[in-house]
């Protein structure tokens, strides 16, 4: 953990963002451990990891989990989420020193990021990465769109190394775009440190695609305070 809690790592996060600092979150959830661990998958948002067929984009996602910079944070699964082994061997392979929860945006804390992250976006020239038919314009803060589609970290895989990523200054970049926004988080770090990336994943669902998670839904979930 960074400060010792969950409400305390996200309100470390978004202090680093509101003071402008620059830096790098990557969360890695189910899904990329899935991947990480070499097991097929095919996810809620109909993406899908074949280890006979995807190896190349493994290896790029392995090298993004264990990439290591001071400024770049990681984020697991945690055990009131996910098998106790499952969190324990993603642990280990990271390598980190530090590590924050894959779900630090989600779940009780998902109130601070709509109440916080949100209004906050629009003191800052935005990227997002997302899903080509999102509904951007339903954003209450502009961006710059970069399409992708639901199978991103296959069918834009290019990106993580052809995107421009050294013409940019003073951008904040979000990702919602599966595994992809991993590999961007770590790769467009270690290119360009002159902006912010965060790895977003589902968190503006509701105004770009659609409500699937339970969380947004308001199950459960949404009072859930994960621990370490």
């Amino acid at each position: 953990m960074i400060t010792g809690s969950f409400k305390g790592d996200i309100e470390f996060l978004f202090n680093k963002l509101k003071s402008k600092e620059k830096f790098s979150f990557s969360k890695y959830a189910d899904g990329e451990f899935s991947i990480l661990a070499n097991f097929y998958l095919q996810n809620v948002d109909n993406w899908v990891f074949n280890p006979d067929f995807h190896q190349i984009q493994r290896a790029e996602l392995v090298n993004s989990f264990k990439f290591k910079d001071k400024d770049y944070f990681v984020g697991v699964s945690c055990k009131c989420c996910q098998p106790e082994e499952h969190v324990n061997w993603m642990r280990e392979q990271s390598g980190q020193e530090k590590l924050t929860w894959a779900n630090i945006f989600v779940n009780s804390n998902y109130p601070y990021f709509k109440e916080n992250f949100i209004p906050e976006f629009s003191n800052h020239d935005v990227v997002l990465f997302a899903r080509e038919d999102a509904r951007v314009n339903d954003l209450p803060f502009k961006v710059e769109h970069i399409p992708v589609t639901s199978q991103a970290f296959i069918d834009n895989f290019n990106l993580v190394h052809e995107f421009p990523i050294e013409e940019y200054q003073d951008k904040l970049f979000l990702f919602c775009a599966g595994p992809l926004g991993n590999m961007l988080a770590a790769k467009f770090w270690e290119k360009n440190k002159n902006n912010t990336y965060l790895d977003i994943g589902s968190t503006l669902n509701p105004y770009l695609t659609e409500t699937n998670r339970g969380y947004l839904k308001g199950n459960n979930t949404a009072l859930k305070t994960c621990i370490w």
